[in-house]
């Protein structure tokens, strides 16, 4: 496995942990998943992909988690053994929202076809 892709794992983990632990922002509500990392090849930027379960929360959860993401930052850089951690970007993951959204449209065509 290249570098880029085990810092990305590495990162993702840790995360998860630190925003399920960590953090104590009564603004972070419902279950938050981090479902993938994406850093720039000279490790300066990393966009983190997010996934909230929770109704009507995703933008007060972005909005806490990117003003959360210098202190998750160092966080990182006492948990990480690499040279340098980068800057940190939460973005909602539309991928799962929208796959929820077509499982439930089969769900009603199944129903109604019954």
């Amino acid at each position: 496995m290249p570098r880029l892709e085990r810092v990305e794992q590495e990162l993702k983990k840790e995360l998860n942990s630190l925003i399920a632990y960590e953090l104590n922002d009564p603004r972070i509500t419902g279950v938050i998943s981090v479902t993938r990392v994406q850093t720039a090849k000279e490790l300066k930027f990393a966009r983190v992909f997010i996934s909230v379960y929770s109704k009507d929360k995703h933008e007060d959860v972005l909005k806490s988690l990117n003003n959360a993401a210098p202190y998750l930052r160092s966080l990182l850089f006492k948990r990480l053994k690499i040279r340098e951690v980068p800057e940190l970007n939460f973005v909602l993951d539309e991928g799962i929202q929208h796959s929820f959204k077509i499982d439930t449209i089969l769900k009603e065509i199944k129903h109604t076809e019954e």
